[in-house]
């Protein structure tokens, strides 16, 4: 997906249309301001296989090439030395070390990301990062990637390892209806769950919208409502939470929490998603419930 932030602080859902172990690059894929990409290093033609280090252009791009230091403003200050040139009475200049106090720093090496010009196919010339691995690389490492590119370039897209662009929209299968993306508070939700609830008696159709309008209070990213041999399923996205509520309206079942990333769930079989183990938690339908589906969160 496009990033054109200009910065992010925390990975959120740039991610999401990836599944863990999967690899991917951070790239810019509009190279047409040729200036700018002169000032960050390239040369005027921007020829497949260049390879460059950033020039400084802002905070991100030094600390890629210089690194950084933590203050430790907690400790006592030490004595440190800086150079200077001073001119002695003759006029000479001397270089002379002048002592000075500051609090201790740590430093932090330079990441020295270096960013590369390849062929993204149809002729189309891209610049993308080093390999990265969702779930591997830390999210600090993707993070200052995403940034460097903010500042240099102001916009990056992800790209999976065939530098096909990630896009950050739910599948859309047939076995499952996707709701418009929008808030879901349960009186507008209620209406999109008839078909699933279906001829439910009352006195459990209560029960079953008890459970449904608990997890729609915690603000979902997106709902799907089954279809065809899952009909009676629905599932509720928190991509921020990094777990998806795979809920049953089916007498004796249970809540499933999943770990997997909707795309990687909509593609399984329901034989698949309930008995393979897959799930973080699994919910029972009885008393205590709630307070184990609010404790999610």
């Amino acid at each position: 997906m496009k990033i054109t932030k200009q910065r992010i602080r925390n990975l959120g859902n740039y991610l999401a249309g990836l599944n863990n172990n999967d690899d991917f690059y951070i790239a810019l894929t509009d190279l047409s301001d040729t200036n700018r990409l002169q000032q960050v290093g390239f040369s005027p033609q921007i020829n497949v296989g260049e390879q460059i280090l950033p020039s400084i252009l802002g905070s991100k791009s030094r600390f890629n090439a210089n690194g950084g230091f933590i203050i430790h403003r907690d400790q006592p200050k030490q004595t440190v030395y800086r150079q200077a040139d001073i001119k002695d009475w003759h006029g000479n200049y001397h270089t002379v070390d002048i002592p000075y106090k500051r609090y201790p720093r740590t430093s932090i090496p330079a990441p020295e990301l270096e960013l590369t010009v390849v062929n993204g196919g149809n002729n189309q010339k891209i610049i993308r990062s080093p390999q990265f691995t969702k779930g591997v690389t830390s999210d600090d490492e993707i993070i200052q990637a995403i940034n460097l590119f903010l500042e240099l370039f102001s916009e990056c897209d992800t790209l999976h390892a065939n530098l096909v662009p990630v896009f950050n929209v739910p599948v859309t299968i047939l076995n499952w209806d996707m709701l418009p993306p929008g808030s879901y508070p349960w009186n507008i939700l209620q209406n999109n769950v008839q078909r699933a609830i279906g001829n439910v008696q009352p006195n459990r159709r209560r029960i079953i919208e008890r459970r449904l309008e608990t997890i729609s209070n915690h603000n979902p990213n997106f709902v799907a409502v089954g279809n065809a041999g899952f009909r009676g399923y629905i599932v509720f996205g928190f991509p921020n939470k990094n777990f998806f509520i795979l809920e049953s309206i089916h007498q004796g079942n249970a809540t499933y929490v999943f770990g997997q990333n909707w795309q990687q769930l909509s593609q399984l079989t329901k034989e698949q998603i309930l008995n393979q183990s897959l799930q973080q938690q699994r919910i029972i339908h009885r008393q205590g419930w709630i307070n184990q589906i609010n404790n999610l969160f």
